[in-house]
């Protein structure tokens, strides 16, 4: 009713000139809506100052004078207006909302903005007494139960290295209410000294740990070195489920009451992003997918959450249309590579945007099968979660241009995101021989106590610590004080200085990314072999293998077909991030004449001719996936690709082989070269007994008369483990082993020669061999070797 009245009032004011009877509340509208401010100021204080008991008046003022377009803004005489205004007519759903959305305004201190949140969940609270469907009220209740959330969800707390905070004591609020003693270990509103009775605890409560906090601990911020030690580590997760389901609850209720309430929506999903709890999004995603069809967050969100939940396929459709939709300043950061660049690259990003961009996105794609580029959808959906997870409200700073946001779009979530708390910073930061630089008043104590810590450990030996001292969210990357550097006999404290750690780990490894792909994992035996192509290039042979169930009968020498089809692929990426060639199949049914018995599988063996310039820097992707897409594989390995166009002595690498003969034809799933048809060995593994087939091709032999001479020695010893000085005498002095020789001499009419033979390994102990091959070139005296590993079972 009373928004009504006061819609109805301002359109009266629009709609027609004052009458010269009009009061100075409806001139002061008229004023308001003609934006002139300082004039609906003086009008409607005239008519407070009238009439001091019309609650109307005193609203309609507090609403000019909060009005983010007016230039004499003034948010402490708003309030005290809206109060006046509340304290005639209390139970004004209306008024109530005002006040509401009046302490949501930001705060310049901890201890303002813990008033304020309190005064917010009272104002609530009342509103739902009065109307339990009112949608800003469950929206409140909704983002304190969301904060409650953030801060349990992943908090730990040392039992034993605790440092309490003294409390505050303060006779009036920041605003100038009268306020009673704020305790509250966790900065949060209505909750003070959290029993573990609530929590999870693991360890002795009772153990500390001596003397100085971990003299010998490097990394203080080792959480599992500190559980290691016995040090009782607090959780609170069950608060986090109750702080949850509290947030689902009042969030679907303030959409059902009103479900236009857009920023509802970002918090639901903000919600679903902590919590991991993706499915939960969708519901609410389809509600404002009908009321914002064309929002971009509505479509970053669609898309965000189906990437997370592997429908990759919709979730690039979404992240299509969003940026179809978004403005240009967000737009520019989505196609900002520096953002996962090492800033070598920027300037051949900025020099060419669009090239550059399609180039690199193209040599990140993990899966060159389907049509979908996950990596870059990875790469939206990282600033989606930054944006969300980080943002700085307060500072207006995007989630992707905070600390935090940075490195979550280069590195990703973490294998484990925790929140210490209480008081770990004043314990944290004790050295020895820092006791007087180190004394502190109980302000600075009750400082220390505030500050809390947010690890990022990726499991790898790749941590972020950033601080927040001020618990206002504005997390920082922690060092430690600069005095701690120059302290004699402190052991590394550069092992806790993150600023400097994650500008060492951004040069060494600018963004990290690793594909899951769906359904069950394979692993996929495949070897590179290079040889000489024509026109100077180099051919390169792709050679992998796609285990199948062994069959009862798989000890016999001929293989059933399997009935199954597959698609494969195999990629070449160049060094400038092209896509150079590829290779694409769908095979119908598994041939048995290209399937290999092993002790534990069996092998469909098959093989892709590429091509390539000599240089480094190249990339092989190999994928596999059944029609189904229940079983699959990726795996890319780097790939540099030999120059054997020189009138040198040189060799190919060495194929190995399950079979080598001649033949008139190339055969599927085989490799054809120079009339030999060989069926490659993608994983190098033999049977015991069993014949080891190699082929290579030897070039730049030396001839006189236009003929040939040299000698070919291929030899089998076990694997030499052994390293450095070792090594080498066991290579002069003898003492290698050899378990199989064989050597012969070759005489021919052709500079580069082709070479296949098989070594019988018979009799030999299972376990890792290597294969030597070495070519002697009698005509020029020079000589060339190559030696590849395999494993005899």
């Amino acid at each position: 009713m009373r928004i009504a009245l006061a819609l109805a009032l301002l359109a009266l004011a629009v709609a027609a000139p004052a009458a010269q009877t009009a009061t100075p509340t409806e001139r002061g509208l008229e004023a308001y809506s003609e934006g002139r401010f300082g004039e609906a100021v003086r009008l409607l204080g005239q008519a407070v100052a009238a009439s001091p008991g019309d609650a109307e008046a005193h609203y309609l003022l507090a609403r000019v004078l909060y009005d983010e377009n007016n230039p004499a803004r003034d948010e402490r005489r708003a309030g005290h207006e809206i109060e006046a205004a509340l304290a005639l007519e209390p139970d004004n759903v209306v008024y109530l909302v005002a006040q509401l959305e009046q302490y949501r305004a930001d705060t310049w201190n901890l201890l303002q903005e813990i008033y304020r949140a309190r005064r917010r969940r009272e104002i609530a609270q009342h509103l739902l007494t009065i109307d339990s469907t009112n949608a800003f009220a469950h929206e409140e209740l909704g983002v304190q139960a969301i904060v409650d959330y953030y801060q349990y969800r992943n908090a730990l707390k040392f039992q034993g290295l605790e440092f309490r905070n003294p409390g505050v004591t303060l006779d009036e609020a920041p605003d100038g209410s009268d306020i009673s003693t704020i305790e509250n270990e966790f900065g949060t509103p209505g909750i003070t000294n959290i029993e573990a009775a609530d929590a999870g605890v693991t360890g002795d409560p009772g153990t500390a740990l001596d003397g100085q906090f971990g003299e010998e601990i490097a990394d203080r911020f080792d959480i599992n070195e500190l559980r290691r030690r016995g040090v009782a580590v607090t959780d609170f997760a069950p608060r986090a489920a109750a702080a949850y389901e509290t947030a689902v609850y009042h969030l679907r209720r303030s959409l059902q009451a009103d479900p236009r309430r857009r920023p509802v929506y970002d918090h639901s999903v903000r919600l679903a992003t902590l919590a991991g709890q993706y499915e939960d999004a969708l519901p609410d995603l389809a509600e404002m997918y009908v009321h914002f069809p064309e929002d971009a967050g509505m479509w970053l969100y669609t898309g965000m959450v189906n990437h997370r939940l592997g429908n990759y396929e919709a979730a690039d459709v979404a992240f299509s249309q969003a940026l179809e939709f978004m403005d240009d300043e967000t737009r520019e950061a989505f196609t900002d590579l520096t953002l996962i660049l090492p800033p070598g690259e920027w300037r051949a990003f900025r020099d060419d945007p669009n090239g550059f961009a399609n180039r690199y996105w193209t040599s990140r794609d993990p899966r060159f099968l389907n049509e979908v580029n996950e990596r870059k959808t990875e790469h939206y959906a990282r600033l989606v979660t930054a944006e969300l997870l980080y943002r700085s409200e307060d500072l207006d700073i995007a989630g992707w241009d905070t600390e935090r946001g940075r490195l979550h779009v280069r590195y990703g979530l973490p294998e484990t995101d925790v929140v210490i708390e209480g008081g770990f910073g004043a314990v944290v930061e004790q050295f020895a021989g820092r006791s007087d630089g180190f004394a502190i008043d109980e302000v600075d104590a009750g400082l220390q106590a505030a500050n809390r810590f947010n690890v990022w450990d990726y499991g790898d030996g790749v941590r972020f610590v950033f601080e927040d001292p001020g618990r206002n969210g504005q997390f920082r990357l922690y060092s430690p004080p600069a005095d701690v550097f120059g302290l004699v006999g402190t052991r590394n404290p550069g092992a806790m200085d993150f600023v400097e750690r994650a500008q060492a780990e951004v040069r060494r490894q600018p963004e990290r990314y690793q594909f899951q792909a769906p359904g069950r994992q394979v692993q996929l035996p495949f070897r590179v072999a290079a040889f000489k192509g024509e026109a100077g290039r180099t051919d390169l042979y792709v050679n992998y293998g796609i285990p199948v169930a062994a069959a009862p009968d798989a000890d016999t020498a001929i293989q059933e077909d399997v009935d199954v089809t597959v698609k494969t692929g195999a990629f070449l990426i160049g060094p400038a991030h092209d896509l150079l060639v590829e290779r694409r199949r769908t095979v119908y049914g598994l041939r048995g004449a290209q399937i290999v018995p092993f002790a534990q599988t069996r092998l469909w063996t098959s093989t892709e001719p590429l091509s390539a310039v000599p240089g480094d820097g190249y990339q092989v992707s190999l994928e596999f996936e059944t029609a189904s897409g229940g079983t699959s594989a990726v795996q890319r390995r780097d790939v540099d690709v030999p120059d054997f166009s020189g009138d040198r002595l040189a060799l190919s690498d060495v194929l190995l082989a399950y079979d080598a003969q001649e033949a008139d034809a190339p055969v599927p799933g085989r490799v054809f070269r120079d009339g030999v048809s060989v069926q490659p060995a993608p994983w190098g593994v033999f049977g015991v007994g069993d014949p080891i087939y190699l082929f290579f091709e030897a070039y730049g032999l030396g001839q006189t008369d236009g003929r040939t001479d040299y000698e070919v020695e291929a030899s089998l010893r076990p694997k030499d483990t052994a390293r450095g000085l070792r090594r080498l005498a066991r290579r002069v002095f003898g003492g290698d082993g050899t378990a199989v020789s064989s050597a012969f001499e070759v005489q021919g009419d052709r500079p580069d020669d082709t070479v296949y033979l098989f070594l019988d390994a018979t009799g030999q102990e299972p376990g890792l061999y290597t294969l030597i091959v070495t070519v002697r070139d009698r005509v020029s005296g020079t000589e060339a070797e190559r030696e590849t590993d395999l494993l005899l079972e």
